[in-house]
C-alpha cells in the first residue's frame, strides 16, 4: 500500500487551486491537500503541521513566493520539499528558485495528474537525499571544527565562531571578550608520566572549564595546552577577571591521574573587543601577549591587555633580539664603583658594574636586559666576558699603579643561571689564570634570592672556586630569605648589606636597629662587612662608628666606565 501524501498548497488563485486538486484527485498516490492562500497562512501552517512537500505559488497576494522559499529554508521550519508553482515561463526565476532551495520549479499550464504526481514524488527524493548530504556535511564540518580528545571547538571552529561573534557584535553594538589560557608546565606531566596522562588532565581541564563558563561563553582548545573562553555577554571589563579568578582556583584543585595526584595552574591573558581593536586577528594577538606577560610575572595569574602592556613586550622583544649580538658588536660595557675603606677612606677596589650600549635605546642597565639574558642563556657568555674582561682591567691597573695599588680587587655578580653551570670554577680561574692574577684579587658576588633553590651541586661549585682563594660575598643581604643554614653551606666570607637598611640611619626606627643588629651579627661570624647605598655624609660616618669595613655609594661615585673610574680613583689621591 502506497502511503498517503501530505501536501500544502499555497496559493492565492482559487480557480488554480480547484485545478491542481483535482489534478492530485486522479494521482495512484493518496493525497492530503491542505491549503493556504497567503504567505503569513502558508508560513504558520508549515510551522504547525510537517508537510511532505509544499507547492508554492510564485505570486502571492502579500510576499513573493522567492521570499516565501527563503523564509522557508532560513532554519526556522521542519526540513520540507518545495515545488515552485507559476503561471508564466522564466528561465531566470527558475533558477533563481532552484538555487533558494526549491526542488522543482513547474508551470501551471503544464499540470497533469501524472505530470505533476512525478514531480511531487521527485522533490520530495531530492529533498530527502539533499537532507542526507546536508547532514553528512554538517557531521564532516562538526568534526572539522571540533576537538577529538575533549570535544571543545578546535582553532578552526573557534575561528569561525569569533568572526560570527565579532559580526553580531559590531551590528548590535555588543561585547567580546578573549580569555586566552596557557596551562602553566604542563610539559613536566607528559615528560614524566607520558602523553596518556597529558591527555587525561586535558580533558579534566576542560571539564572543569565547561563547568565554570557561564550561558553563552563560548570554549575552545586551541591546541597543545592552549584553551579560550569567549564572552559574549558581560557589562563591565571587571567581569572578565572575575571569570578569569574562578577558572584559576578551579583548576588548582587536585586532579587525580589514576592514583597519582596533581596540581596544575594556567596562566591567562584577557583583551576585550573595542578597547583596543575591533578585529579578530589583534584581539587573539592581544590576549596572547597578555598570557605571556602573566607567564613572566610568575605564572597562575591573569593579566589585562592593554597599550602600555603591548609597549612593554615591543621592548622586551627588542631587547631580545639585539641582545643576541651586543657581545660581537662590543656594546656591552663594564663601569665600576668604587669600595672605601672605612678606616682611613683609602680605595680598597671596585665593583664591576655591566652596562649595554644601545645603539638606539642608550646607556641601559642589568634591570632592562638581565631576565632575558637568563632566560635565553646568554648570561653565561655574557658572565664570561665579564670576567675575562674585569680580570683584565685589573691587571692593568694594578701593574700602572704598583705599588701603590698593588693590591686592588675587584668584586663580579654571578647570575642565578651561572652557579648552576658545572663549568664555572673553569671559567673563573681560566681568567684569572689568562690575566696573571692571583686568587684573591677576585670577589664573586651571588644575591639572598639565588639561595632559595639552593642544590649541593652548587655548594659544592661555590666551595670548589672559594678553596682556590676566590673571596665568596652575599649580596643585598636583609632583602632575601638566606637562614643561618645557608650562611653555613656557603664559603662566604663577605656580607653586604642593601641600601635600604642605610637609608634609615638617623631615624632610630627598627631599620636602623636591625642595621645594627645585622652588623654584630656579621662581626661575630668574622665576616668583612661592606655597605652598599651610601649617599651622605652621616651615612658614611654611622658605618664607621659601627665598624663596617667597607663602603660603596653614590657619596663616593656612581658607577663610572674605566677611564673615568681610573682618572678620579687611580691616577690622583686614593683618600676620599
Amino acid at each position: 500500500m502506497i502511503a498517503e501524501l501530505s501536501l500544502l498548497l499555497i496559493d492565492d488563485d482559487e480557480l488554480d487551486r480547484h485545478a491542481i486538486t483535482r489534478t492530485l484527485r486522479k494521482s495512484p498516490v493518496p493525497c492530503e491537500v491542505a491549503y493556504a492562500e497567503t504567505a503569513a497562512a502558508g508560513l504558520e501552517m508549515a510551522s504547525s503541521k510537517k508537510f511532505d512537500a509544499i507547492l508554492l505559488d510564485y505570486r502571492l497576494p502579500d510576499d513573493n513566493g522567492l521570499e516565501v522559499l527563503r523564509a522557508l529554508r532560513g532554519g526556522a521550519y521542519d526540513g520540507v520539499a518545495v515545488v515552485m508553482l507559476s503561471r508564466y515561463e522564466n528561465e531566470s526565476l527558475a533558477e533563481q528558485c532552484l538555487e533558494a532551495g526549491a526542488q522543482d520549479f513547474l508551470l501551471k499550464d503544464e499540470v497533469n495528474s501524472r505530470h505533476l504526481t512525478r514531480v511531487v514524488m521527485q522533490a520530495r527524493q531530492r529533498f530527502q537525499i539533499e537532507e542526507r548530504l546536508r547532514y553528512s556535511l554538517e557531521q564532516v564540518r562538526n568534526l572539522s571544527e571540533h576537538d577529538a580528545l575533549t570535544g571543545l571547538m578546535n582553532r578552526r571552529g573557534f575561528e569561525r565562531a569569533l568572526e560570527a561573534q565579532l559580526a553580531r557584535a559590531r551590528r548590535r553594538d555588543g561585547r567580546l571578550a578573549i580569555l586566552l589560557l596557557d596551562l602553566d608546565d604542563f610539559k613536566s606531566v607528559n615528560d614524566t608520566m607520558g602523553h596518556d596522562a597529558g591527555d587525561q588532565l586535558l580533558v579534566e581541564v576542560a571539564r572543569r572549564l565547561t563547568l565554570i563558563a557561564r550561558d553563552g561563553d563560548l570554549l575552545c582548545r586551541l591546541g597543545g595546552d592552549e584553551f579560550v573562553v569567549m564572552m559574549t555577554s558581560f557589562d563591565h571589563d571587571e567581569q572578565a577577571i572575575v571569570l578569569a579568578d574562578r577558572i584559576n582556583v578551579a583548576l588548582r584543585e587536585s586532579i587525580f591521574i589514576g592514583s597519582t595526584e596533581q596540581t596544575i595552574t594556567t596562566s591567562i591573558g584577557i583583551a576585550v573587543l573595542g578597547n583596543t581593536t575591533d578585529n579578530a586577528a589583534d584581539l587573539l594577538k592581544y590576549a596572547d601577549l597578555a598570557m605571556y606577560q602573566a607567564k613572566l610575572d610568575g605564572r597562575n595569574k591573569s593579566r589585562f591587555y592593554s597599550v602600555s602592556l603591548q609597549e612593554a613586550v615591543q621592548f622586551r622583544s627588542l631587547i631580545k633580539n639585539d641582545l643576541q649580538r651586543a657581545l660581537e658588536k662590543d656594546e656591552l660595557k663594564i663601569y665600576y664603583q668604587p669600595q672605601i675603606r672605612s678606616v682611613d677612606g683609602g680605595l680598597r677596589g671596585m665593583e664591576a658594574l655591566l652596562r649595554w650600549h644601545h645603539p638606539r635605546l642608550g646607556v641601559l642597565s642589568p634591570a632592562a636586559f638581565l631576565a632575558i639574558a637568563e632566560e635565553t642563556g646568554l648570561i653565561v657568555d655574557i658572565g664570561a666576558w665579564v670576567l675575562l674582561e674585569g680580570c683584565r682591567q685589573l691587571k692593568v691597573w694594578r701593574e700602572r699603579y704598583a705599588p701603590r695599588l698593588a693590591d686592588l680587587t675587584l668584586a663580579i655578580n654571578l647570575s642565578a643561571v651561572q652557579i648552576k653551570q658545572e663549568k664555572l670554577p673553569r671559567t673563573v680561574m681560566a681568567a684569572l689564570a689568562e690575566h696573571g692574577l692571583p686568587a684573591n684579587a677576585l670577589e664573586l658576588e651571588i644575591t639572598e634570592s639565588m639561595l632559595i633553590e639552593v642544590t649541593s651541586t652548587t655548594v659544592s661549585l661555590l666551595s670548589e672556586i672559594s678553596a682556590q682563594g676566590v673571596a665568596m660575598s652575599l649580596d643585598d643581604f636583609g632583602t632575601g630569605y638566606s637562614s643561618l643554614d645557608h650562611l653555613k653551606l656557603f664559603p662566604i666570607s663577605i656580607l653586604k648589606i642593601d641600601k635600604g637598611f642605610v637609608s634609615a640611619v638617623g631615624e632610630g626606627g627598627k631599620s636602623e636597629k636591625l642595621f645594627v643588629a645585622i652588623i654584630a651579627f656579621a662581626k661575630a661570624l668574622n665576616m668583612q662587612i661592606v655597605v652598599e647605598g651610601v649617599e651622605t655624609q652621616a651615612q658614611a660616618a654611622f658605618c664607621t662608628q659601627q665598624g663596617c669595613d667597607l663602603l660603596q655609594g653614590y657619596f663616593y661615585s656612581k658607577p663610572l666606565p674605566a677611564h673615568e673610574f681610573e682618572a678620579t680613583f687611580l691616577a690622583g689621591p686614593t683618600r676620599h
